[in-house]
């Protein structure tokens, strides 16, 4: 049973939402039983915890990761890019429509604002499985069940601000694994050369900059995520003096 205990968080995901096909009307009344009822934990709770699923937010905190192993930047690059587009693809394919779109006046009572794309899948369930893929299997840091608290908390965190259904969640969860799953296993496992690496945490960084200033950009923001611009501040001002250091 060695492939279990490696295999643990995928099949515990695809059982959960094998279950939501097979039984359409769960996956509807699932949503409308913990949505109301994840509310008696304040929005700000909610929004806090969403941040950790944002893509802006995970790849910097996967770029800080990488400065303690610089050979998993590959991993971070193919395993980030190859989610994004995939959850890109998936959400106009399937256009699956948002609860707030589906169910009843006033059943809904969204924390935030409705995105104006597909609901299936979860980006911010595939972005909080990558990290934490990231992180445990490839960096190290703890084991599966010191991160999957998080993961949880996001995929909660989208229901009780009202625009995923829990089927979203499963398989957007399962995919960002998957992803990230085979990036470290085979986009260049053994690093890039110094000057490579270098180049592409510049990148990353003029990259993460600009998503930065779109962000601070923006009117209207909960003051929650605020916490988005603390996280992408540190790493940018880290990454550059690291830069900056290693250009001497």
């Amino acid at each position: 049973m060695a492939w279990l205990r490696r295999f643990w968080p995928a099949v515990l995901l695809a059982a959960l939402g094998a279950a939501l096909i097979a039984w359409p009307q769960a996956n509807r009344q699932l949503f409308v039983f913990l949505h109301p009822l994840l509310h008696h934990l304040p929005a700000p709770w909610w929004r806090f915890f969403s941040v950790f699923g944002d893509w802006p937010t995970v790849l910097a905190l996967m770029l800080a990761l990488c400065w303690r192993e610089p050979r998993r930047l590959p991993a971070l690059i193919v395993g980030g890019a190859a989610a994004i587009a995939l959850a890109v693809l998936l959400k106009a394919g399937f256009a699956v429509p948002r609860p707030p779109l589906v169910l009843p006046h006033g059943v809904v009572d969204l924390l935030d604002r409705l995105p104006g794309n597909g609901s299936f899948p979860s980006g911010h369930a595939m972005a909080s499985a990558a990290l934490a893929t990231f992180a445990w299997r490839g960096i190290g840091w703890g084991k599966a069940g010191a991160w999957l608290p998080l993961v949880g908390l996001v995929m909660l965190s989208r229901i009780a601000i009202g625009v995923h259904w829990p089927l979203d969640l499963a398989a957007g969860s399962l995919l960002g694994w998957g992803t990230m799953r085979l990036a470290l296993a085979w986009a260049w496992p053994d690093g890039w050369p110094r000057d490579v690496t270098r180049t592409a945490e510049l990148i990353l960084l003029v990259g993460l900059a600009g998503s930065l200033a779109w962000l601070l950009g923006r009117n209207g923001l909960f003051a929650e995520y605020w916490l988005r611009v603390a996280i992408a501040s540190a790493v940018l001002a880290t990454g550059f003096w690291r830069v900056a250091r290693s250009g001497r």
